[in-house]
């Protein structure tokens, strides 16, 4: 009797014959043995909660306790895994619906493995450059793992495991309210020449773009309040200071009605902003031009980065690459805001200090 139990650990002995227990948390189990170890005369209930779950002829033949028992455990684990099976296809079918559900309510496109542990949505009718990646969770639920969204707008609500078709809802939602800044972002990508970032996607909220051959602005945009602005200016210390001087005085100006580039545009008083020159034979400057690297000679660099450095003398015109004033420089350990030209010495300004170290 002791190693029977041993065996069964799950099994509660109430009296000498009469045993009971729960197996897999699912399983209900009375048995009566009045001629332990002899199956004879023996009286046996198994419940999957309240259904009786009858046994087969061949169980009812077994005549040794032990082989009885382990017979019916052996019938409940293939009666489980097939179950289990059914409920696994059951789900999947469901998600395969719901997929052709997303698919055809936003037009975009759908991509998953065969498990659907990763399902990817991107080429969405209303925004081409968006995509999304959703992991399936263990309790049937998705949660986003990759988006092309700006940080600042995800918020608690976009991080939870929910509905793919919720989780489609909110991503949609995200991007609705973002329109005003992605609009922004494109009419100054149109209209002005942006240098920086090098590789510009949707989930940037900054730009770096000429004034002038000397002076260049950086705006960071806050995704759900476009009209409002952050900007800083980069050039030699005296041309700086009076344009920053000049934004400040016409900063009641700016009307939150109109696009970040048509209020900058008014309050500098300017026609428009440097726009990036048209290719002509392959290249977009020559290389011996005006706007060429005082040190190599050449308008790009390797990293197609163009020359944005200079001094504050405003008589000398040379204007360097960040990786050649680097390289130039690197025995006297050069950092900007200590840094002269190399060739009329005269200081550099401390508003390139940003850009030396993120470039």
């Amino acid at each position: 009797m002791e190693n029977f139990l041993r065996k069964f650990p799950f099994l509660v002995q109430l009296n000498p014959y009469y045993f009971t227990g729960l197996y897999k948390q699912a399983y209900h189990f009375r048995f009566y043995f009045p001629q332990f170890p002899s199956t004879r005369n023996n009286r046996t209930a198994v419940f999957c909660g309240s259904t009786p779950i009858p046994l087969s002829s061949d169980q009812v033949s077994i005549c040794d306790v032990e082989a009885f028992v382990t017979s019916i455990l052996n019938a409940l684990d293939q009666r489980h895994i097939e179950n289990q099976d059914q409920k696994e296809s059951g789900a999947l079918t469901d998600i395969a619906f719901d997929l052709l559900s997303v698919q055809e309510r936003y037009q975009c496109d759908v991509t998953f493995n065969g498990s659907f542990n990763i399902v990817e949505i991107s080429n969405l009718r209303n925004w081409k450059k968006h995509s999304i990646s959703l992991s399936h969770t263990s309790n049937g639920q998705f949660k986003i793992v990759q988006h092309t969204l700006p940080d600042l707008v995800i918020t608690e609500a976009f991080t939870r495991q929910a509905t793919l078709e919720r989780q489609m809802q909110i991503f949609v939602d995200v991007l609705d309210q973002l329109k005003e800044f992605y609009n922004n972002l494109s009419m100054i990508d149109e209209l002005c020449y942006v240098v920086y970032p090098i590789h510009i996607d949707t989930r940037t909220s900054w730009r770096i773009f000429k004034y002038d051959q000397k002076v260049f602005l950086k705006i960071v945009l806050h995704p759900l309040q476009p009209s409002s602005i952050d900007i800083t200016f980069i050039g030699p210390t005296r041309l700086v200071s009076k344009l920053r001087e000049k934004y400040n005085e016409k900063q009641e100006e700016w009307d939150t009605e109109s696009r970040v580039y048509t209020n900058l545009v008014r309050i500098f008083d300017i026609i428009s902003f440097p726009i990036r020159p048209m290719q002509l034979a392959g290249a977009e400057r020559s290389e011996d031009g005006d706007d060429a690297c005082g040190i190599c000679m050449v308008y790009k660099d390797s990293d197609n980065r163009i020359p944005f450095i200079s001094c504050d003398n405003e008589k000398c015109s040379l204007i360097f690459h960040v990786s050649c004033l680097k390289e130039k420089e690197s025995k006297q350990f050069f950092t900007v805001s200590i840094g002269n030209c190399p060739y009329c010495k005269q200081k550099i300004s401390s508003s390139f200090d940003d850009l030396i170290l993120s470039v």
